[in-house]
This record gives structure tokens, C-alpha cells and sequence, in this order.
């Protein structure tokens, strides 16, 4: 995320070539929390799997999802300073909804 001040055009470059700066349009987002040290992929999976039966039950629509696991996965978390025990540590799995489910699984 970086700043409404900036544009594609105009966002500083990545200093590392594997990192790519893309314009994502406002979304809702469903999230989980976890504890524990920065997950594997395998982790990632399983509770995006979680993650995504519990969105199902509660009929929210996921975007993006072409099965369990195929669609695309956002994970944040790693804010937690690196002297935190894992134990305190957030981890969030989250991935893009459709914003008028949510409003209707909540009625």
C-alpha cells in the first residue's frame, strides 16, 4: 500500500526487481489471525481452507476463487518486531469477497 499522493507512474521503483507495484480497485476483504512465526505456504493454505468453508457456510460469495486454495491469497501480519515470541505473533490469511453477500449474510 502506499500513499494516495503517488500514481503508478509516480510510486518510488522497488529497489528489488522481484517486487511489482500494481493498482488493485477497492475491495472487501475477509480475514483470519493466527499465531506463529511467518507461515509456510503449506499454513497459508490450510488456513485460507479454513477461511474459506467458514465464508461458504455463511453464504458470502469468495472473488477470484477457481477452487479451494486457486484463487489469490493476501497475507499480512508481519508487523510483530522480530524480538516478539512466536506465540505473540499475528499472522492474517485474507482473500477478496463479494461486498454484496456480505451485506446479505448479515441480515
Amino acid at each position: 500500500v502506499i500513499g494516495s499522493k503517488y500514481t503508478l507512474k509516480t510510486a518510488p521503483k522497488p529497489l528489488d526487481s522481484n517486487v511489482k507495484i500494481r493498482q488493485v480497485p477497492s475491495h472487501y476483504l475477509a480475514a483470519t489471525t493466527f499465531s506463529g512465526p511467518p507461515p509456510s505456504d503449506e499454513r497459508v493454505g490450510e488456513e485460507r481452507n479454513i477461511l474459506e468453508q467458514t465464508l461458504e457456510r455463511e453464504g458470502i460469495k469468495i472473488l477470484g476463487k477457481k477452487g479451494h486454495g486457486e484463487g489469490e491469497t493476501m497475507v499480512y501480519g508481519y508487523h510483530d518486531p522480530v524480538i516478539t515470541p512466536n506465540i505473540l505473533r499475528k499472522n492474517e490469511v485474507a482473500v477478496m469477497v463479494d461486498g454484496k453477500s456480505v451485506v446479505r449474510s448479515q441480515c
